[in-house]
């Protein structure tokens, strides 16, 4: 199946690359990024959330970012334009940071010969004339319509603790959108009603939820997001003796007002000049047979081992 992609205008979000392959489309915006700011298959809505950011202006979407280990918050940010161009079975985009440390963020997309499988590798190759230390952090955003799941670490230790939660400041571990099984963590986002409005902060008459987010070291290396008779499965390496950046944990979960996330990590690179770190995602579109509740293990582990 040929892979077709073209260059097309939008008004939500600029100009975009446009990848057919089969009855998969998918939007990359080429103004800022590169971001995924659009996945699905011909017929059946958006997965991704896409909404407008209010801190940087940009649409949300599948976005990809830098963690420097010198850096007191370490984050930067895909504003700038996006150049592209094809691979055998994929795209890769490419845009330039030239300040402050002349970094340059490459993400692949290939498609696999297994329709609805594909990988998005995100790259990030030293133009500097020194040594850095980083690493590479994605965010994936999800519509509230679903729930997002990161299984609990799968290594056994004998008298020796194996399983990382972290959780951020403000976050409460009793939160009624997180729920801490033996096997997985899942988080779904919830419309609290007026009268819990104690509970939550009141901006302009609007019911705000306070961010939550917790961390896991995802030894078992797979997250994803279920809503519906759809879900997305991303898969990935999780290297058990190296240092990652947030406190040993690969992987997050996080439920904002607007929308719900997983996050990723890889851990710390040190790479010299012209040098590449890469950190690869394989990303699976599943179907979904049946109901899949975000509190009930068995049907998240039976519908995982049937992918």
């Amino acid at each position: 199946m040929p892979l077709n992609v073209r260059e097309i205008s939008t008004i939500e979000f600029g100009h975009c690359a446009l990848l057919e392959y089969d009855d998969i489309e998918m939007y990359v915006t080429l103004d800022y990024g590169p971001r995924i700011v659009s996945f699905r298959k011909h017929g059946m809505p958006n997965l991704l959330y896409n909404q407008a950011d209010p801190e940087l202006e940009r649409n949300h979407g599948h976005k990809m970012r830098i963690t420097l280990a010198k850096s007191t918050n370490g984050i930067y940010c895909d504003n700038s334009p996006v150049r592209y161009s094809p691979l055998a079975d994929g795209v890769s985009f490419v845009q330039t940071l030239s300040e402050p440390v002349h970094l340059e963020i490459r993400m692949d997309i290939v498609f696999d010969t297994d329709i609805g499988s594909f990988m998005v590798v995100h790259s990030v190759i030293n133009q500097s004339m020194e040594e850095q230390k980083l690493s590479i952090y994605t965010e994936t955003p999800f519509n509230n319509d679903g729930f997002v799941f990161i299984p609990q670490s799968n290594i056994r230790e004998t008298d020796r603790p194996s399983r990382i939660l972290s959780i951020w400041e403000n976050c409460r571990w009793n939160d009624k959108r997180l729920f801490i099984g033996n096997q997985y963590v899942t988080v779904h986002n919830i419309r609290p009603e007026r009268e819990r409005a104690g509970e939550f902060q009141l901006i302009g008459g609007d019911i705000i939820e306070p961010r939550l987010k917790i961390g896991i070291n995802n030894t078992a290396g797979f997250c994803g997001y279920i809503e519906g008779k759809h879900a997305l499965i991303k898969r990935y390496v999780h290297s058990r003796n190296a240092l990652y950046p947030f406190s040993g944990c690969s992987a997050f979960a996080t439920a904002n007002d607007g929308y719900i996330s997983i996050q990723n990590t890889s851990p710390f690179y040190i790479i010299g000049p012209g040098e590449t770190a890469r950190y690869i995602e394989s990303w699976i579109f599943a179907k979904v047979h049946g109901n899949i509740h975000s509190k009930n293990e068995d049907e998240i582990d039976e519908f995982i081992n049937s992918v």
